[in-house]
């Protein structure tokens, strides 16, 4: 895994806690049926086209959580969602392979 690959994966652990906190107090525990802007944004704000060799809009960024998720949750076992995103992030926008 090379250093920004290490780095997408923090950044995206970091959006898992932060949402986490922003469901439980700002939507009093509600699910948030927006979360792939909500994360977007999130990691759009910390940094995240920084780590990419291409740059993504907020728009194309929550389209490609969306996806990606459904597309993870589809296979069993179901992969960790920090490795699986990482790992297609990775391919979709960084140029850099997924090992």
């Amino acid at each position: 895994m090379n250093q920004n690959t290490s780095k997408i994966a923090q950044l995206l652990g970091q959006a898992g806690s932060a949402h986490h906190q922003f469901e439980q107090t700002v939507l009093k525990g509600v699910y948030d049926e927006e979360w792939p802007d909500w994360y977007a944004g999130y990691l759009l704000d910390h940094g995240l086209n920084d780590l990419l060799s291409q740059s993504v809009t907020q728009a194309e960024l929550g389209q490609f959580l969306y996806h990606s998720n459904q597309t993870r949750t589809q296979r069993q076992p179901e992969p960790n969602w920090v490795d699986y995103t990482t790992r297609d992030l990775v391919a979709k926008f960084a140029g850099v392979s997924q090992s």
